[in-house]
């Protein structure tokens, strides 16, 4: 376990492309210290483990090599299929978003960030209506209405872009296929049909 926590520290320190040094000053320690933690030499703490765990964003299972998991909130939705997955309830959707987090990371499609950032833009533009709606207050979003969605749409189109050029540029291999994203494509795609024939149906009018 100390060893699983050392190999960590230091793989979690590198893609952050971070030094010893700015991350022993960012958790409170010294550089010798930090070098020992992740050399296995010293075990830390559990004050230091829940700074670390916090500092990088993920869970204190994963530092610990105890799951594979980055994320608590992944962990609480588990995996393996959930006989519920084929019916399209906001759990489902949860799920789904859960489930493409973790296929874009299996798949080291863009960085960890820029998937979160694309499920963030698309919370934000929920945001945006909602504040419009008084079901959030209207302070929260300190962008001007108009202004505000249509950066928000430039930008999660930018990422979409980004996403798709590095797509091209790899072989996928052994799919995976979680019964939760597939409903929300149906659901989704029967919404889209059923809005183009509510369309055509009043053009022809």
């Amino acid at each position: 376990m100390k060893n699983s926590f050392a190999v960590r520290l230091s793989e979690l320190r590198r893609q952050r492309g971070l030094s010893q040094k700015e991350t022993a000053d960012a958790l409170g320690v010294s550089q010798a210290l930090l070098s020992h933690y992740e050399k296995g030499i010293r075990e830390c703490g559990l004050d230091f483990l829940c700074k670390a765990a916090a500092y990088f964003d993920v869970s204190c299972d994963y530092m610990l090599g105890v799951s594979d998991s980055k994320d608590d909130f992944v962990e609480n939705f588990d995996e393996g299929e959930n006989i519920l997955d084929s019916e399209y309830r906001m759990n489902t959707v949860l799920r789904a978003i859960m489930m493409l987090y973790l296929r874009y990371s299996d798949a080291d499609i863009g960085k960890d960030t820029t998937v979160k950032n694309y499920f963030a833009l698309t919370v934000y533009r929920l945001a945006i209506i909602a504040s419009q709606a008084e079901c959030i207050p209207k302070s929260w979003i300190s962008l001007p209405y108009e202004s505000a969605l249509a950066t928000c749409n430039a930008q999660t189109e930018m990422i979409s872009d980004l996403l798709q050029s590095e797509v091209a540029k790899r072989h996928a291999k052994n799919i995976s296929e979680p019964e939760c994203i597939k409903t929300v494509i149906s659901a989704a795609e029967k919404s889209i049909i059923k809005e183009c024939e509510r369309i055509l149906n009043n053009q022809s009018i």
